[in-house]
């Protein structure tokens, strides 16, 4: 027996009508004579419809009949398939592009009454998530696609941290419930995506080899900013975010500046800078002088303003070594940079001490992670030869080699 549609009515706000057609579709009226005529037009077509199949052609209903057996013998019906689709595709057709949807979201976290912390971290991840788009009128059916979502957030965990993926997670997946109440996807993406886990990386360092290899690529390939901050990372032991971080509150930026690198005696991390609010300095070696001499010289022989102009670096700096990194060489990520620095320095100065001080860590966590065993002190007297100069012999040896 066919199945019968009952017409739902019901008064809407401004005094009018509504009628569910069903497959989720509502018409609207200012009166009921308005919605009785849109009830018999709809009546009319669905018996339009049963005539259509009725003259269809025998391969079609012999399909259709083929469908409908498959649906039963899996415990369902083709009416639950459609209605199971209709979600899909209605968010599919009504879907509007990114830019705008999360304009709409951020103009609601505000109407909210959220923290201006919490609208900002808001609108800085999902401007992270707009900019990585491969077209600017990506809509948001396109955008939230699971297996795009998946990449871009393991992207962000390569990119940052696990811990800074885990937020970006976080706020996709508030965006994505909204935009399914508001009827703009069938499903939030997250459900599906994993949360990437912040627990305890493992501590990897790059030898002194590695490490020469890196910065002659770097100086094989120049630019400023990626030589800087590697230089200064490996040297002078920063993280990442220690060279450029987005004040909380303001929304603003504060980057690491030159004049704090180019005293010959400290480097001066301000407390502004990284998650870690706190100042320190940190011994300018001769190793790091070196580095700023050089790149002092490539510049024209004065370095002004941050070291790193923008937030956009990171994004630069990954370009960077998809097109010159080689596969051979230990990922620079998970602080790998940083960590060479630590357990090089200690082996140097055998002070946990002090290395503690100019890393911004407790003693025990520098015990733990650099008094490993693992390096020698023949090793920390190389990589903390590795000036300039030195790294343009290995160069000119290897060039002979090959």
């Amino acid at each position: 027996m066919a199945k019968s549609l009952s017409y739902s009515v019901s008064r809407t706000p401004d005094g009018g009508y509504r009628v569910y057609l069903g497959g989720n579709k509502y018409v609207q009226k200012k009166t009921r004579l308005g919605i009785n005529a849109v009830i018999q037009d709809h009546k009319m077509a669905r018996i339009s419809r049963g005539k259509e199949l009725a003259d269809a052609p025998p391969g079609l209903v012999a399909k259709l009949l083929a469908l409908h057996y498959r649906c039963e013998t899996a415990g369902t019906s083709v009416a639950d398939a459609v209605d199971f689709w209709i979600p899909h595709y209605a968010a599919k057709t009504a879907s509007v592009p990114l830019a705008d949807a999360i304009d709409m979201f951020i103009a609601n976290c505000r109407a909210q009454g959220l923290a201006r912390a919490t609208v900002n971290e808001r609108v800085h991840r999902l401007g992270l998530w707009l900019g990585a788009q491969p077209e600017p009128e990506v809509t948001v059916f396109e955008a939230a696609e699971v297996k795009l979502v998946r990449g871009f957030i393991a992207d962000e965990s390569g990119r940052t941290t696990p811990a800074s993926a885990r937020n970006v997670w976080a706020v996709i997946s508030a965006f994505g419930t909204w935009a399914k109440n508001h009827d703009l996807l069938d499903a939030n993406p997250c459900a599906t995506v994993t949360k990437p886990d912040p627990g305890e990386r493992e501590v990897v360092t790059m030898s002194p080899a590695e490490v020469a290899e890196l910065l002659q690529l770097a100086i094989t390939h120049y630019d400023r900013e990626i030589l800087s901050y590697l230089v200064i990372s490996l040297f002078a032991g920063l993280r990442p975010h220690e060279f450029v971080t987005e004040l909380p509150h303001s929304g603003g930026w504060v980057m690491l500046a030159w004049k704090a690198v180019m005293d010959r005696k400290k480097l001066t991390k301000e407390k502004r800078l990284g998650k870690i609010k706190k100042a320190r300095q940190v011994t300018v070696n001769k190793t790091l002088a070196a580095w700023i001499d050089f790149i002092r010289k490539q510049e024209g022989g004065t370095l002004t303003g941050p070291v790193i102009g923008s937030y956009g670096f990171y994004q630069k700096f990954r370009r960077w070594k998809r097109s010159h990194y080689p596969d051979h060489l230990p990922p620079i990520e998970d602080d790998i940079l940083r960590h060479s620095f630590g357990t090089y320095r200690v082996l140097e100065l055998g002070e946990v001490g002090k290395v503690a001080l100019e890393m911004g860590n407790s003693e025990s966590m520098v015990r733990q992670h650099y008094l490993n065993g693992e390096h020698t002190e023949e090793e920390s007297t190389e990589f903390w030869k590795l000036s300039p100069e030195i790294v343009a012999k290995k160069r000119s040896k290897k060039k002979e080699g090959s």
